[in-house]
């Protein structure tokens, strides 16, 4: 039975063999790494954490917009109401309307937030 890095072959084999071995836990790590909080982390705006989920906060005109870097297991419905949730936790005023950009896990917020 051949095993991937089995060395009755050559080198050369050996190495191609051995590479495709490691290329799936490799490739898994590295999207475990950049998907998430790890993400977030190099987005502009302040990170938050909703049931989970990490979100930025960004000040706009008009409100503030919530980026959400969850990888696609939670209900739409649901991040939006996340998102409603870390602009507010954020800002500390209430989110009058909420809407999610097409395609994206974008949100656009608009606060009730008194005057400074």
């Amino acid at each position: 039975m051949l095993t991937p890095c089995n060395t009755s072959i050559t080198i050369r084999e050996r190495l191609v063999r051995c590479t495709r071995a490691l290329a799936v836990p490799v490739f898994t790590g590295a999207l475990t790494a950049c998907t998430g909080g790890t993400i977030a982390s190099f987005m502009p705006g302040q990170t938050i954490t909703v049931e989970g989920v990490p979100f930025t906060v960004t000040d706009t005109a008009g409100g503030v917009t919530v980026r959400n870097f969850e990888t696609g297991f939670t209900d739409p419905a649901l991040l939006l109401s996340y998102a409603a949730i870390a602009a507010r936790r954020v800002t500390g005023c209430p989110v009058t309307n909420i809407t999610k950009d097409t395609g994206v896990n974008t949100y656009r917020a608009a606060l009730d937030c008194p005057p400074s």
